[in-house]
């Protein structure tokens, strides 16, 4: 079992599906390669810089999402 209930990744692409944009969509919000916008995608965990300019380019706050699953993981 994965001691860490949190995968960044899987949040921010839940929430480009719910927004319904693309990884393209993203990447050029972030001035970066759609591959290395993958690689967010992938990624378990983030630094808080790259999360929060993310959070920023899809008005999203992120931050908020990983709290909730830490209260809910608490709470077990």
């Amino acid at each position: 079992m994965n001691p860490y209930p949190i995968h960044v990744g899987s949040l921010i692409r839940a929430e480009l599906t719910r927004q319904d944009q693309s990884v393209t969509w993203l990447a050029e919000q972030l001035g970066i390669e759609r591959t290395n916008c993958y690689r967010f995608l992938r990624a378990q965990s983030l630094h808080t810089d790259q999360l929060a300019r993310i959070s920023i380019a899809m008005k999203h706050d992120f931050f908020a999402d990983c709290s909730k699953c830490i209260q809910l993981t608490s709470k077990k």
